[in-house]
């Protein structure tokens, strides 16, 4: 259905002491989208995201998840809802292969004592054809000795194995080369063809616009703009982000 909302914000409001990071914010998410979320330094796009992650709980305000209310916010919570987010340091283990990232905390096994690596390449192969992500020759190397884009792309892999159907990253081509970062966007625009819908946190407006549909522009905690992405310039957005 063309515009179907997936999820939605209402009056979310976060406090830290006597800092208000969030204030009566709401958005829509409609499926199969990219929302590209932007906004200065300490705007609260990462506090809103983590609550939408369930890393943080709300003060006030509802969040509604293919028309169900969400009552509790922890992450395995919103995991199990559909819900996975991508850090901007990838919170992959460096010294461990491809495989074990994407089976961290879920290790298969053969006989219920030894690892079965034979059905955890298989998984990790699958998804990573999923993405069209190709120039990972060896899936048993450690990660650290991929490039970022390769990296990024293994921490977006594993975000989707297990069928989330919304997916947040938060800034997920910062510090990369101009080809790894080609890499990186054609795998988010990859992983929206397949059917998730996408949360994007930018600073990079050139890339907001190549990738969003729609963009919300927060600022000082509250939500001042949600457009499609043709219906705004980018000398207008920049004017929102910074003075209204």
């Amino acid at each position: 259905m063309k515009n179907e909302i997936i999820l939605s914000a209402t009056n979310i409001s976060k406090r830290f002491g006597g800092v208000i990071a969030l204030h009566d914010v709401s958005f829509n998410l409609v499926k199969n989208e990219i929302l590209a979320v932007v906004g200065a330094n300490g705007a609260g796009k990462s506090t809103l995201m983590k609550i939408i992650a369930g890393v943080l709980s709300p003060d006030n305000g509802s969040l509604m998840l293919n028309g169900k209310k969400i009552e509790k916010f922890d992450v395995f919570t919103m995991r199990e809802s559909g819900i996975e987010m991508v850090y901007q340091d990838l919170a992959l283990v460096k010294n461990m292969n491809a495989p074990y990232n994407l089976f961290i905390g879920r290790l298969p096994t053969k006989f219920g004592i030894f690892v079965d690596k034979a059905k955890m390449e298989k998984k990790t192969k699958e998804v990573l054809e999923r993405l069209q992500v190709k120039t990972i020759q060896n899936l048993w190397a450690d990660t650290n000795s991929y490039s970022g884009g390769q990296q990024q792309a293994i921490a977006i892999g594993r975000a989707i194995a297990w069928g989330r159907d919304i997916v947040i990253l938060d800034e997920p081509t910062a510090a990369l080369g101009v080809l790894e970062t080609e890499q990186v966007m054609e795998t988010i625009l990859e992983l929206k063809k397949q059917g998730s819908s996408i949360i994007l946190i930018s600073h990079n407006l050139e890339h907001v616009y190549k990738l969003a549909d729609r963009i919300l522009v927060i600022r000082n905690g509250k939500n001042v703009r949600e457009v499609e992405k043709d219906e705004i310039t980018i000398d207008e957005l920049i004017s929102a982000i910074t003075i209204g």
